[in-house]
């Protein structure tokens, strides 16, 4: 019989996980222009909050004629951090280096009693503008998200290069269907979400994995895999079904009116018994 384990008020390491010593699936979110931010930052709130864990938003690239609107957005959407980040001695040494660059910061202030002076909140979540993670040690998380800035989508392959976290994703957020293409494009990534996020890639894993160029509609979502300057990678983006012809019944069947609206796409094929196109509409994007 096994001894029995003493009981000990002792908690936990925290997170408990290891994803204070090392990256643990980092993502990366690009913002560009007229993109949905409400819908966009709220996987980098909860990045910012709880910044040790897998899968956090680690960098952000920013259009620059959306940075200003972009950091205000967040500013007034950020909670505390979790009171055991705000302790760790990662974020500590963090906040003495941002400190040292007397860096930009987007973070949470408090005023003073007359609200003259405002100063950061001592467990604010913190994204720092315009530095790299090398400046807080690239092997491992810092408790800091990096914030940079681009005019042109041909400047992210150098971001990216700065960066040198080992992203396994990133997502595109904009307006214009060509322009978040084209970003997704210039980066070096295996996956990339197009006005979506942390999508499965069940629908085309074994494509992906044989290295198959295969484009298919599923659960809502164009999934698509291409071969793209020597690399096998996944884009993926919302897409709906407006309109299907009326499904007739079948000979002898009572009459009834055929039936009409949208129905869900299984594996891009669209249950219907008439022959006919199936309209899709690209979601989120203007018509520009």
């Amino acid at each position: 019989m096994s001894k029995p384990t003493p009981y000990t008020w002792r908690r936990p390491d925290f997170p408990g996980d290891g994803s204070d010593v090392s990256w643990k699936d980092p993502t990366l979110l690009v913002i560009c222009q007229k993109a949905d931010v409400d819908t966009a930052i709220q996987p980098l709130l909860r990045s910012l909050k709880q910044p040790f864990a897998p899968g956090l938003v680690v960098s952000v690239f920013v259009h620059e004629t959306m940075r200003e609107g972009f950091c205000g957005r967040v500013r007034g959407s950020m909670e505390h951090m979790h009171r055991q980040a705000a302790g760790h001695a990662h974020y500590r040494q963090a906040v003495e280096m941002v400190d040292c660059l007397r860096a930009e910061v987007v973070g949470m202030l408090t005023p003073d009693d007359i609200r003259f002076r405002y100063t950061m909140a001592h467990d604010s979540p913190m994204i720092v503008c315009e530095f790299d993670h090398s400046f807080f040690g690239v092997s491992r998380p810092c408790a800091m998200v990096t914030l940079h800035t681009f005019r042109h989508a041909s400047e992210l392959p150098r971001l990216l290069a700065r960066e040198r976290v080992p992203f396994v994703s990133g997502a595109i957020w904009g307006a214009k269907m060509a322009t978040v293409y084209e970003a997704a494009l210039y980066l070096d990534l295996a996956v990339v979400y197009i006005n979506c996020q942390g999508i499965p890639l069940t629908p085309v894993q074994e494509f992906l994995q044989a290295k198959q160029p295969h484009v298919v509609l599923a659960r809502y979502h164009h999934f698509e895999v291409i071969l793209h300057a020597g690399q096998h990678r996944v884009i993926v983006y919302p897409a709906k079904v407006i309109w299907e012809p009326p499904v007739r019944e079948p000979a002898g069947a009572q009459d009834h009116p055929a039936s009409q609206g949208t129905k869900d796409i299984t594996h891009g094929v669209a249950k219907s018994k008439k022959r006919g196109h199936t309209k899709i509409r690209l979601t989120s994007f203007s018509k520009d």
